[in-house]
């Protein structure tokens, strides 16, 4: 290990793994369906879902509302009945081409590893299972447990994942994908940044103060920063 750096912590979702696989296999596992309910073709609902999806981002709180909107239904029950239903949704995940490889590095070389997540916490610790990370995570940090001011990008998260590991912040790095919620946090406690763009926000516009301190093209490439 460099320096002092003891322990380097991940963001989940389009960081360790494509988060858009999730949505769109949520997409056409209800369109179908839907389309019946709604008086037109599975493949015209999955398009726009799809489509909507890439217009507003992932995790964006209105993508049902405007996919129904531009299908011409105001349905504020079916909206609601969608987003618990994609909660619940269950597929067969896989990490990034390289992430479980540089999980396994850092460990091999003596890093503690600590994961901080957004999202509902039941869909993120299901995520964590099926893409096969439990194993190489020393914590483990959903922030669906917190109230929501306690969330990214506080860095509250981050500050527990530190006491739970026994590590002072400016002995970490964190690594994520998203200058909107990802660094703001640990650069306020001294921890390392680092981006990838393997994102929806890769070569988009980032806000003053919220870009990592370094960038790697590639997971497999961290090795070569600490």
């Amino acid at each position: 290990m460099s320096g002092t750096l003891l322990a380097v912590g991940f963001d989940l979702d389009y960081t360790l793994w494509d988060h858009g696989d999730f949505a769109e296999s949520f997409f056409g596992s209800i369109a179908w369906e839907l389309g019946g309910r709604l008086g037109c073709s599975g493949r015209r609902v999955e398009r726009v879902l799809s489509d909507t999806l890439a217009r507003l981002t992932l995790g964006h709180p209105r993508v049902f509302d405007e996919a129904l909107r531009r299908m011409g239904i105001e349905d504020p029950g079916l909206v609601a009945e969608l987003v618990d239903r994609y909660h619940r949704h269950r597929p067969p995940l896989r990490p990034y081409p390289g992430a479980l490889d540089a999980l396994s590095r850092l460990r091999d070389r003596g890093y503690r590893t600590f994961l901080v997540t957004d999202g509902m916490s039941d869909t993120q610790r299901y995520k964590v299972e099926a893409l096969g990370l439990r194993p190489w995570f020393d914590e483990l940090v959903f922030t669906g447990d917190f109230p929501r001011i306690l969330r990214k990008p506080s860095p509250f998260p981050f500050l527990l994942a530190c006491r739970r590991l026994g590590v002072r912040p400016r002995q970490c790095a964190y690594v994520g994908d998203n200058p909107l919620c990802d660094f703001e946090g640990p650069m306020r406690l001294g921890m390392l940044t680092i981006g990838v763009p393997t994102g929806p926000f890769a070569g988009r516009p980032v806000p003053p103060g919220q870009s990592p301190e370094r960038l790697v093209t590639d997971l497999r490439d961290l090795g070569g920063l600490l």
